[in-house]
């Protein structure tokens, strides 16, 4: 996993090492500075005895200069981290576009500086100016050690979040906090100029499909995906993966099983004999690639006293449910490998069953729309509380908000963006710069990194992102069916019920287990004492969610109730500073 963190200006090691404290969870391995009166970098190794292949820290420096890099590097740019910072001397911040992977990238140059993130977007950078000098850690907490830093909370943020269970664009729950977005690098010429923010890696253009049989385009696929793999692949140690029984992690599960000169330990988790759950699929996948197979059960009583841990690490808040399963799986898995693959991408890259929906409004919609139609109806397929955030907020906090510009605003411009083209595609860039660069990899990214796991995704590949919007929509989607090209290319290597069945997910039962087993303790975090404390939500609603009980009739109680407990024990651990 590694970390990557510094500042502008002169050497205060004092700072350096809080920021190193505030993230050793993230590598075991030793912290190599680079300490200059133009500013600070320093990184950390995931682990001491990290294979080149997969290394996940690097410093180089001269006299006068320094690049650094958390992660790791896919392609013929895998080179020592002296000749890459040669290379940086020979071509200065235009190296990154000649990079894939998944890192996170520094470079001081005299009085410059350049930080960069990878393409897809799995690891990720944040950034802030705090006293004179510009701050960057690979996670907010980085950032946030610096003392005197303010932690004012944005209200456009709160109803982002309660939309979507994230924060989208380069945004944050906090003011002055900024995330890099993917396939963007930063540079700052002098500690007082502004910071110039670019885009150096683009997918999007799908205007020159080209013509060529199904057959052609699944056999492109598959060579890539097989070659995403191999190039992540730590030759000679076992490797973990999270095998949920979809068709997406199932397919990884293949490709790893299939390639890997060592030991294969595949891992499913479930939550008891009374909720569904997709073990004997997983099952089938492991018994068919000979994985050593192990199902982890997760239950209240196991994670509510780590739950304040869990906030923490996620840093800036993601109300997804899935990021406690992330966590206990992350945490068994450590103690068998270093690495860990998993399915994520398949969706966002591949056309998921979700922008179903979308589509049909698209097609059928009716011809009596405003410019903003599109853009809700996407904010509302996300299904979490878009229809009520203004309904939860307090009016002083309500009144921050320009929904128009906030929430809308931040997908009208992508949606009638002239490239892509097919709406399907346009859904799909969407989802892999918002969702999955904001909410996917960064849960995964925390959850992981809690225990200096590497994360593995290759379905995030930044040459399948690119052979996606080159290939016809009709290879992710076609008459009702997701994901066709994966199907296609795996049907011979899985299970044909693996296959064949509509996508599932991994359903979390917060529904039942705050009707039960979480009863207790979401009313106690959610107490009407502390909601009017804090001052951002209604009480009387926030009431009303607790019991079930609203006058719309049935809903989604159990994800709403997750994402104001999430962001209640993000607010008094960030922002009012309560102990983990």
């Amino acid at each position: 996993m590694g970390a990557l963190f510094g500042f502008t200006g002169p050497p205060e090691p004092r700072l350096l090492e809080r920021m190193s404290e505030v993230l050793a969870h993230r590598g075991r391995g030793k912290v190599v500075s680079f300490v200059s009166a133009q500013g600070s970098v320093a990184v950390r190794a995931a682990r001491p005895e990290a294979s080149p292949r997969l290394r996940s820290a690097c410093l180089a420096s001269e006299a006068d200069a320094c690049i650094a890099m958390s992660g790791y590097l896919t392609g013929s740019r895998f080179v020592s981290p002296a000749q890459l910072l040669a290379d940086y001397r020979r071509l200065g911040p235009e190296l990154v576009s000649e990079l894939t992977g998944a890192f996170t990238f520094a470079a001081f140059d005299g009085a410059r500086l350049c930080l960069a993130r990878d393409g897809a977007g799995v690891r990720t950078l944040y950034w802030a100016r705090h006293a004179g000098r510009l701050l960057f850690a690979v996670e907010p907490k980085g950032i946030l050690s610096a003392p005197g830093f303010p932690r004012r909370i944005r209200a456009a943020a709160v109803a982002q979040y309660l939309s979507m269970s994230f924060v989208p664009g380069s945004g944050t729950m906090l003011e002055g906090v900024h995330e890099l977005r993917p396939g963007h690098r930063l540079e700052l010429e002098g500690a007082a100029a502004e910071p110039a923010i670019t885009r150096w890696y683009e997918f999007e253009d799908d205007r020159e499909l080209e013509s060529a049989p199904d057959a052609e385009w699944i056999r492109r696929f598959a060579e890539l995906h097989r070659d995403a793999v191999a190039v992540r692949l730590p030759r000679g140690e076992p490797v973990g993966v999270f095998l949920s029984g979809g068709l997406d992690s199932s397919a990884v599960t293949a490709e790893v099983a299939r390639q890997h000169d060592a030991k294969v330990k595949t891992y499913a988790i479930h939550f008891g004999d009374d909720y569904d759950n997709e073990l004997p699929y997983a099952r089938s996948v492991a018994e068919r690639c000979g994985t050593e197979h192990e199902e982890v059960l997760l239950r209240p009583k196991d994670f509510l006293p780590r739950l304040r841990r869990i906030v923490w690490h996620l840093d800036d808040p993601i109300g997804d449910p899935i990021t406690v399963p992330n966590f206990e799986l992350a945490g068994r898995v450590s103690r068998d490998v270093a690495c860990v693959f998993n399915g994520e991408g398949g969706d966002p890259v591949f056309g998921g069953p979700k922008n179903i929906p979308m589509l049909l409004h698209h097609w059928y919609g009716g011809i009596d729309r405003d410019s903003g139609f599109r853009a809700r109806m996407y904010l509302a397929s996300y299904r979490r509380s878009y229809e009520e955030w203004a309904r939860l907020m307090v009016p002083s906090w309500r009144s921050k908000v320009d929904a128009q510009q906030d929430l809308e605003g931040v997908f009208s411009g992508e949606l009638d963006a002239e490239l892509p083209t097919a709406f399907l595609n346009k859904l799909c860039a969407i989802n892999i710069r918002q969702k999955g660069a904001h909410l996917i990899l960064p849960k995964v990214d925390r959850m992981t990194g809690a225990f200096a796991l590497t994360m593995l995704s290759p379905l995030f590949d930044e040459r399948l992102l690119k052979l996606s919007f080159r290939m016809p929509p009709t290879l992710k989607l076609r008459q009702g069916v997701e994901k066709v090209v994966l199907k296609l290319a795996y049907k011979d290597a899985l299970p044909e019920a693996v296959i064949r069945r509509p996508k599932s997910g991994m359903r979390v039962p917060v529904h039942f287990w705050f009707q039960g087993e979480m009863r207790r303790f979401a009313r106690k975090i959610l107490s009407k004492k502390e909601i009017v404390r804090a001052g951002i939500f209604d009480p009387k609603r926030v009431a009303q969610l607790l019991s079930y009980d609203t006058e719309e009739g049935p809903g989604r109680y159990g994800l709403r109730l997750w994402m104001l407990l999430t962001f209640e024990l993000w607010r008094r651990i960030v922002v009012e500073g309560e102990p983990v």
